[in-house]
């Protein structure tokens, strides 16, 4: 299949400033030599637990091949061109396209394990050679347009299509089966895909199996961008060679989902932080260029807020690719909604005049799981006055049996009731109830989330108003409760109130007040976030006395001039 996009990128303003500190990066790689990814920074992560180094060394590839490619698709330059080849066989010369944190067996895995991972990574290495085969072939050397297809179906494909391979319903099964029947399509093995079709489908309905109907991302708003748009990249080449006759963007689902983005959008490139998710997020504006041609309702994007060059330090080349091919210069601004609730997953926010207020149940096996039932955020003045902590660094086992162990995605991090010096407990079955919500308020039942049998309930309601939020839990049973706070800001406590910049939280009944403070490590080396390598959490308690029976605890955290 001929690539829909052409061989040269756009000729447009929009080009010209995404080149500018391109071409810049180019010049230098010229006097730098390709690199190889070193063994012992391979190996690190099995006796370490650090990702970083060994991804370091791999991403830096990856950047090198997006310069090298936006030059020779912006110039006919020899020079270009031959960075461009250079890369490419290095990448080809790679042991192996998947990250040591992916391989099964880690250091006892045979050579051919290592090599035949098809993780994430490998996946988008194969959709990215492939891309550059179809856009260049005319213009690469013999020699490397084969090594190309050689390795894609050695490493991948070949794999995929001998091993049965298939994915979690998660972005997995939309990166890696879109980026692989994408790499079918773009090396024209059409009989190849043909076969693998049904697969390939399967896989992209389960990845639109991990959205409830009401098309929010449990995952994270980084995670939509990631997942949804290789399902987006997947499901634009499938329409292209179906001639339509697929079109995958005409499932409602899909239309709701298109939409999450904007939802969580706070301000700027501020960001909903539920769940695996920064701070910060500038969103890769041909994706969003692209919906909002497919959606009349999907708002696009504030230019002074685009990924550009070295914003996604992933270097993923689809997205690289389109931020130049999908970009549309039509201003397609939206007024936001003040009030989203995606009711079956339990996400609310509510957006006022001075701050925006958001809020979320589900249960406690969700993807990218943080224990957070009833968790909030307030957002103002450019701060997270109550904070959400977003992501922790993906050290290992942040995915497996010491996941609660990390501060940020503990619910001793979230501003949720610890019950009798008890916090919310992991798995489905932890879940909290939507009992109704309207405009400006919303009400859960977190008793479930604890799994303690003296909680008969924990009624919580929030309410909106002009000046800030009203919280109100309802708490039955014979137990202790601690109402827990979190902030990044230095609390400051006044009587039986706590000062956060310039809000309170202002408790309506006598408590023992505290501040504590631990330190995190977010996730910084993803996207650029304003956050330093390490932050400093302050958790607020107020301790109420042992009690039973039905009794009411209220706050309110309003704007109040120190």
């Amino acid at each position: 299949m001929e690539h829909p996009f052409p061989a040269r990128l756009p000729d447009n303003a929009h080009t010209k400033k995404l080149l500018k500190p391109i071409h810049a990066a180019a010049q230098a790689y010229l006097e730098q030599p390709v690199a190889a990814l070193p063994y012992t920074s391979y190996v690190s992560f099995w006796s370490s637990g650090n990702r970083t180094a060994y991804e370091a060394h791999y991403m830096e590839h990856r950047r090198r091949l997006n310069v090298f490619a936006a030059m020779a698709l912006s110039s006919d330059e020899d020079r270009w061109l031959k960075g461009l080849e250079d890369i490419l066989w290095a990448i080809c010369d790679e042991f192996t396209w998947a990250l040591p944190a992916h391989v099964h067996g880690r250091e006892d895995a045979q050579p051919d394990e290592h090599i035949h991972t098809v993780d994430l990574f490998a996946s988008e290495t194969a959709f990215a050679l492939s891309e550059v085969y179809a856009l260049l072939r005319s213009r690469l050397a013999p020699l490397v347009r084969q090594r190309i297809v050689q390795e894609v179906q050695r490493r991948v494909i070949g794999p995929y299509m001998d091993k049965k391979l298939s994915w979690p319903k998660n972005n997995w099964s939309a990166v890696c089966a879109g980026s692989i029947g994408s790499a079918m399509l773009l090396l024209g093995l059409e009989d190849t895909f043909e076969h693998a079709k049904e697969r390939l489908l399967t896989a992209m309905q389960l990845f639109l199996d991990s959205y409830r109907d009401d098309g929010c991302c449990l995952e994270g708003a980084l995670y939509w961008g990631y997942g949804f748009g290789y399902f987006c990249f997947f499901a634009d080449l499938l329409r292209y060679y179906t001639h339509g006759a697929v079109d995958l963007f005409r499932n409602e689902k899909v239309h709701k989902i298109a939409l999450f983005r904007q939802g969580v959008s706070l301000s700027g490139n501020v960001v909903l932080p539920f769940a695996d998710a920064p701070h910060n997020l500038n969103p890769h504006i041909g994706l969003v260029c692209f919906l909002a041609r497919e959606y009349e309702d999907v708002a696009g994007v504030d230019e002074r807020f685009e990924s550009v060059f070295d914003d996604d330090t992933r270097y993923r080349f689809a997205d690289f690719l389109r931020d130049f091919y999908w970009y549309d210069d039509a201003k397609k601004e939206r007024k936001q909604l003040q009030t989203v609730c995606w009711e079956t997953s339990q996400w609310y926010v509510r957006r006022g005049e001075a701050f925006v207020f958001a809020c979320k149940g589900g249960n406690n096996d969700e993807p990218h799981n943080h224990n957070d039932l009833g968790g909030f955020i307030l957002f103002a003045g450019g701060q997270f006055v109550i904070d959400d902590l977003g992501w922790s660094e993906y050290y290992d086992g942040y995915f497996g049996s010491r996941r609660y162990e990390f501060l940020c995605a503990s619910s001793r991090a979230h501003s949720v009731p610890v019950i009798d010096g008890q916090f919310q407990k992991a798995g489905q079955e932890y879940a909290s109830k939507l009992l109704c919500h309207d405009e400006d308020s919303i009400t859960y039942e977190l008793a479930g989330a604890y799994g303690l049998a003296p909680l008969k309930g924990l009624e919580r309601r929030f309410v909106v108003g002009a000046d800030g939020v009203t919280l109100t839990d309802m708490v039955t049973g014979s137990v202790q409760v601690t109402e827990r706070f979190v902030t990044r800001i230095r609390p400051v406590i006044k009587g039986n109130a706590v000062q956060i910049g310039e809000y309170q939280i202002i408790c309506r009944q006598t408590a023992e007040l505290s501040v504590t403070s631990e330190t995190f490590e977010p996730r910084l080396n993803i996207c650029k976030m304003d956050m330093k390598p390490v932050e400093t959490a302050y958790l607020i308690d107020f301790r109420f006395p042992d009690g039973s029976g039905e009794r009411q605890y209220a706050f309110e955290i309003k704007k109040v001039t120190p």
